[in-house]
């Protein structure tokens, strides 16, 4: 690792079991060779199989944790997580920018947990596409990007998208990279068989922040973010993939 590494900063919830939020992130990044820094948004009590509870920290309370960070360190790059609601999500931004304007922002939109715990309510259509102003990349499932498309209205995403192809049926599970002027550009990928992985959305998001502050570009990152899944839904024994096992 060089002398002066770059750091990405994960803003997300913290996930006892290590599969998701927090955890997962910093497990990602140090794998991916970038040092990673972490803010928390929440404490959930789950394990990778539901989530019972979620206790929800005041923007106080966030922007406590980002002010100390900042009075030390420089962030090119962060990644958000779940979120309480969008007038948190705009306030974070907004510090994130007032710290460094050109910073990267990707937002994994978790609108719901895989076990149907509700995360994020109240899609506010002017909030939400103020958000979408402000942000370097959404990373949405199907599902989440049909939310979002329909709490937006006649509203035009004003951000790239990449739209994950895992709930696709059949075996072709590729992304969809779709940049504000509305081209398309597929990265491949394919149905790992009898393999499911708790936290792949949080994983994706967080290789493709490492991805950048590494130097590629949006396309290349999140080529490599999707083969870095492909390694993580391939190891394991259970729910929890282990990413010493992952080759990048």
């Amino acid at each position: 690792m060089p002398d002066n590494p770059s750091i990405v900063l994960s803003i997300a919830g913290f996930d006892p079991c290590g599969g998701a939020g927090i955890l997962a992130d910093i497990q990602t990044l140090q794998q991916c060779k970038v040092q990673g820094m972490a803010v928390q948004t929440a404490l959930t009590a789950q394990n990778e199989d539901e989530v019972t509870k979620v206790h929800w920290h005041s923007w106080e309370d966030i922007r406590i944790q980002l002010d100390t960070l900042f009075a030390k360190y420089s962030f090119d790059v962060a990644k958000i997580g779940i979120i309480e609601n969008l007038e948190n999500l705009c306030s974070i931004i907004a510090h994130l920018r007032a710290h460094n304007p050109t910073i990267s922002i990707i937002w994994d939109p978790i609108l719901r947990s895989s076990s149907g715990f509700d995360f994020l309510r109240g899609l506010n259509p002017n909030e939400l596409a103020e958000v979408l102003k402000q942000v370097s990349l959404i990373t949405p499932n199907l599902p989440e990007y049909e939310l979002l498309k329909s709490a937006l209205g006649d509203q035009a995403f004003s951000t790239n998208i990449l739209l994950k192809g895992g709930h696709a049926e059949g075996d072709d599970t590729s992304d969809k990279l779709i940049d504000q002027e509305g081209n398309e550009t597929i990265i491949a990928g394919q149905r790992v068989k009898g393999k499911t992985k708790h936290g792949t959305g949080c994983v994706l998001s967080s290789a493709i922040a490492a991805g950048l502050a590494k130097g590629m570009k949006l396309k290349t990152a999140c080529t490599f973010a999707k083969r870095y899944v492909e390694g993580y839904l391939k190891s394991g024994v259970n729910q929890l993939g282990a990413h010493y096992n992952i080759e990048i």
